[in-house]
């Protein structure tokens, strides 16, 4: 455990020496096994406070930075509301419309056929439509199946996965909330049929770009993998990567970004709809979300954001939670304060996020960056030396693999996923690995400059 607690100090990359509050983050984040932790603390126009700690690779060693990707996990969801609110401003969508007078399939819960679902109750989880997760499978990479196919099969009474008793629930519309992930995919293809664009395709060009929101997308594809913090699970003290994955809803829980992109957002809904010269929404709109939207069935929920009062304040936020990730986003209005924790692990931040807020007088007293297009943040003190990656092949390989080092001198050493060294020997630039049980493995090799690493699949 000392030396967990040690290394995740080492790789904390805030550019002053470690505080008392990065030592409690990183003591904190070792209890609970988090690997990767990043954090931004938004004031008025600027960032007071901001934090990179831990791992986004366990395999190769790769510290979290200011460029690490995090999956957003349901803090998407504010995204997706974004865009389908800039289409009511545009007055293509009404919040009372019917949903199916923007889809090209019929959504009608079967258990009160006389109900009309509408957009205001997909985005307030009122529309009494259900997760049913034996039909929402997980993809290794991006999904395959188009997000209107997935639906049209889910909740149209022909589609193939039409289930009347578990995709819908027994309550009417409008009658009850519970929290429903489907509904806002559903919020996402309105999107998509109105404006004609693909989803993704519509929020790269209305709110990314606009936003300045480098490093984010919806895919994979869209993004450098090589920065995506891997999602880990822990247990029985073992860490592992779950992969990067997807699933055919995507929009209401796939966005990947940084934590100063993400920022970029948190603040512009706190500024009321604008950032850097851009409105994003009207004023109107943004106060709209933050204002309860069903006072009678759920009354600390708005358009999407959701409301809790504490001892520093009134919150609007997001939280999100996928395999291997745990996130939330929260802002207060009235103070212009925002808080933002992005995490690839499963352990509660809960008391990460109370301890920044016991010394948050303190914190918003500092000035980091200011907020704009390009966020320029000081310069941070040299990271640890991370291992460099190298090829090796053939990968997979089943007998012998060559190393792409050419001639060198040192030790190799084979480790397993938990890290266990199961292999080490002097280099040599043919290696023989027939020993070695089926399963991946991480290669590192010493040299004067420092340790290469890469992946090893043993067939």
């Amino acid at each position: 455990m000392k030396h967990a607690l040690l290394l995740i100090a080492l790789i904390a990359t805030q550019a002053q020496a470690q505080t008392a509050l990065d030592n409690f983050i990183t003591d904190h984040m070792a209890t609970e096994h988090i690997s990767g932790l990043a954090a931004v603390l938004v004031r008025d126009n600027a960032i007071v406070w901001y934090g990179n700690y831990g791992l986004a690779d366990r395999d190769l060693s790769t510290p979290v930075t200011d460029s690490t990707i995090f999956m957003l996990a349901s803090v998407s969801k504010t995204i997706t509301a974004t865009a389908l609110m800039q289409l009511v401003e545009d007055g293509l969508v009404g919040l009372d419309d019917p949903v199916n007078d923007h889809i090209p399939f019929t959504v009608v819960n079967p258990n009160h056929p006389d109900s009309v679902i509408t957009i205001k109750q997909l985005l307030t989880h009122t529309s009494s439509i259900q997760d049913n997760w034996d039909l929402m499978p997980y993809t290794v990479g991006d999904p395959t199946t188009p997000l209107g196919d997935f639906l049209l099969n889910y909740l149209d009474a022909s589609g193939a996965n039409y289930d009347p008793v578990l995709n819908y629930n027994s309550f009417a519309p409008n009658s009850t909330y519970q929290y429903c992930n489907i509904a806002y995919a559903l919020c996402g293809y309105v999107v998509e049929t109105v404006s004609g664009m693909p989803f993704n395709q519509y929020c790269n060009t209305n709110i990314f770009q606009p936003l300045c929101m480098d490093n984010t997308g919806w895919f994979l594809s869209e993004v450098d993998t090589t920065l995506v913090a891997r999602p880990y699970t822990y247990a029985a003290g073992t860490y592992t990567d779950e992969g990067l994955y997807g699933y055919a809803d995507y929009p209401d829980g796939m966005l990947r970004t940084t934590a100063l992109s993400l920022a970029k957002f948190m603040y512009t809904h706190m500024n009321h709809g604008h950032f850097n010269g851009v409105q994003l929404l009207d004023t109107a709109t943004t106060d709209l979300m933050l204002d309860p939207a069903v006072p009678d069935i759920e009354p600390a929920v708005g358009l999407c954001f959701h409301t809790y009062n504490d001892a520093y304040g009134t919150w609007w936020g997001h939280s999100g939670g996928d395999i291997g990730v745990s996130t939330n986003m929260e802002f207060d209005v009235a103070t212009n304060t925002g808080l933002l924790i992005l995490t690839n692990g499963e352990g509660n931040f809960g008391p990460i996020r109370n301890r920044i807020m016991i010394e948050l007088d303190e914190l918003i007293n500092e000035h980091v960056a200011d907020m704009a297009c390009t966020i320029v943040l000081p310069v941070s003190t040299p990271e640890v030396t991370r291992a460099e990656p190298f090829t090796l092949f053939p990968n997979p390989a089943t007998d012998q693999i060559t190393l792409s080092l050419g001639d060198r001198t040192g030790q190799v050493r084979i480790t397993d996923m938990t890290g266990k060294v199961v292999w080490s020997k002097a280099y040599a630039q043919r290696m023989d690995i027939h020993q070695l049980e089926p399963g991946t493995y991480t290669v590192v090799v010493q040299t004067p400059v420092g340790e290469r690493v890469s992946r090893l699949v043993k067939l």
